[in-house]
């Protein structure tokens, strides 16, 4: 029996005897002090040992029923405890009604109606009262650590976001990215005047798209990849016909996207493999699948020694934006058709990285 195992059979062990000896407690309180006996203490405790099981199993299986429900909805704290305390409300009555009746009819053999109208009704109404009471204590408890499991992932993510912001400012803005911009524009200057003026403008607006979106939670997929285009085109003056892309994503699609995320991609396919004209980089972009969008690329990485590089963008950084989709939307992120680490280095020859995308 694993440790885990263990501790759930304690928990549940515990929870029925504190359940029963409170239910046993309040039984005696409530009974005269003529009428005990041994005996009558042994009805008692079996009693409240058949309806503190009952309840306890039956509570216990609520927010697995309310997980069935919702399925992946990102219910608040509040709305939790809220669908918690109804379905608690619902289960216990229904189960306290099934085993007074149980236990009048079947075990006593006697008339449940006579027990109900007599004093029946009032044991109940008694025994829901303190259920809702010893469930309001667990369920503000449990309220409390959802809430501050809830501030823990805003954390979270707000430190997650800040990374891929500085990861994609730090990508922009790095003395190798801004020499590689700044010899192509020379080069460019004395040749052709036209092609370096656009450039110059191409890198202003992936710039300006950086500043003005980077506190952006999403933005518009088509707007994403007008961005991406920018970037490309800036990479195919610096690397010609060697840089191949091809995309279908229709400027009607109305689905949004997190802002960087699709261009970070590109630039790590750029950075990784090789591109010349021996082995020229393809890079693809498709909705193959509703709410879903595809970059791939051929796999032709560098040495990983030449370049200096230790694989940590790969690790941090794909987890940093799988992390960030998942949050935001139900669909999955998948890296060579794998949603969890370690990524598969490749696919049939290629990197392929599904992207879920939002509505």
């Amino acid at each position: 029996m694993s440790a885990n195992t263990r501790k759930k059979y304690f928990i549940h062990i515990k929870g029925i005897i504190v359940v029963t000896l409170i239910g046993t407690a309040i039984s005696l309180l409530m009974s005269s002090s003529d009428i005990f006996s041994w005996r009558h203490l042994f009805i008692n405790l079996l009693y409240c040992f058949m309806i503190g099981m009952s309840l306890w199993f039956g509570n216990f299986s609520i927010n697995p029923i309310l997980e069935r429900l919702f399925g992946k909805k990102n219910l608040s704290p509040e709305w939790k405890l809220i669908s918690s305390l109804i379905g608690m409300l619902l289960m216990s009555s229904s189960i306290i009604l099934f085993v007074n009746w149980f236990w009048v009819e079947v075990i006593w053999g006697e008339e449940f109606s006579k027990f109900f109208l007599g004093s029946g009704s009032f044991i109940m109404i008694i025994e829901i009262i303190v259920v809702i009471i010893i469930a309001l204590v667990l369920y503000i408890n449990e309220f409390f650590n959802s809430w501050r499991e809830a501030v823990k992932n805003e954390e979270s993510l707000k430190r997650e976001k800040l990374a891929l912001e500085y990861d994609s400012l730090k990508n922009q803005v790095n003395p190798h990215f801004l020499f590689n911009s700044l010899n192509t524009l020379s080069g460019l200057i004395g040749k052709d005047e036209k092609k370096a003026t656009r450039f110059v403008k191409q890198l202003s607006d992936i710039y300006r798209y950086v500043l003005e979106n980077k506190d952006h939670e999403l933005v518009p997929l088509y707007t994403e990849m007008k961005f991406v285009e920018n970037y490309i085109s800036l990479m195919k003056i610096r690397f010609g016909d060697n840089l191949i892309v091809i995309s279908d994503i229709k400027e009607t699609s109305k689905y949004k996207i997190i802002p960087l995320s699709i261009q970070m991609l590109v630039e790590n396919a750029i950075k990784h493999n090789i591109v010349s004209k021996e082995m020229p980089l393809t890079i693809s972009f498709s909705m193959e699948d509703e709410g879903e969008l595809t970059v791939k690329n051929n796999l032709q990485k560098k040495s990983s020694i030449l370049q200096g590089d230790s694989g940590e963008w790969e690790k941090h950084g794909l987890l940093n934006i799988k992390s960030r989709y998942e949050y935001l939307s139900q669909g999955v992120f998948k890296v060579n058709g794998v949603s969890t680490l370690p990524f598969p280095d490749g696919l049939d020859g290629y990197f392929i990285v599904n992207v879920p995308l939002i509505r």
